[in-house]
């Protein structure tokens, strides 16, 4: 710190002293092109202090001021130039991504289109079976229901003719004798189909 004040004190008085010591030497009209070597030597040293002051405290700051913004600016732009890849690099996987969900959801779509025709042809194969089974139940049922109507009706044309057959004959059949007329008309009836 007092060096710095001692410099400036220098600085300073040999600025101030300047002047007065060149109309000193000289009692014309100062010319600046005619000089004395003691002029021109002043002039030089406090060119050279001038130099010293302004490389030390001046031009030293400034360029180290202007080599740091530099610097920023070179990372800035480096740090832009990375962001801009990475916005890129970014982007490219987005649409890979994009590209392979749009193909993941079509290949979603599909399975269930072909999900949906397989369970369609399930349910119609399951119908018709179903529908054969109805078919066949109710084609037992009716073969069923056929011999019991036609038991029925032999029972009854077994009864009929017995008493028509025990009228003309005047007298009454046993269950014995009923029963075997009974197996004998199903017998014939059954030889008949």
């Amino acid at each position: 710190m007092i060096r710095r004040s001692l410099i400036w004190f220098v600085c300073i008085g040999l600025l101030w002293a300047l002047p007065v010591w060149a109309s000193e030497t000289t009692e014309e009209s100062p010319d600046i092109f005619s000089g004395t070597w003691g002029t021109a030597i002043l002039t030089l040293a406090i060119f050279i202090v001038l130099l010293f002051v302004l490389g030390k405290w001046a031009w030293g700051p400034i360029l180290s001021g202007l080599q740091k913004r530099e610097e920023h600016i070179r990372r800035s732009i480096e740090e832009a130039e990375q962001a801009r890849a990475d916005a890129e690099k970014s982007f490219q996987e987005y649409k890979e991504q994009l590209s392979q969900a749009r193909s993941e959801a079509q290949g979603i779509i599909d399975q269930g289109r072909s999900e949906a025709v397989k369970l369609a042809d399930e349910l119609k194969q399951n119908a018709q079976e179903e529908a054969q089974n109805l078919r066949g139940q109710a084609q037992r049922d009716i073969h069923s229901a056929k011999d019991e109507a036609l038991r029925e009706l032999c029972d009854q044309t077994c009864e009929l003719a017995t008493d028509i057959a025990g009228k003309i004959i005047q007298r009454s059949l046993d269950a014995k004798d009923h029963r075997d007329l009974l197996a004998d008309a199903l017998n014939k009836m059954e030889v008949k189909e």
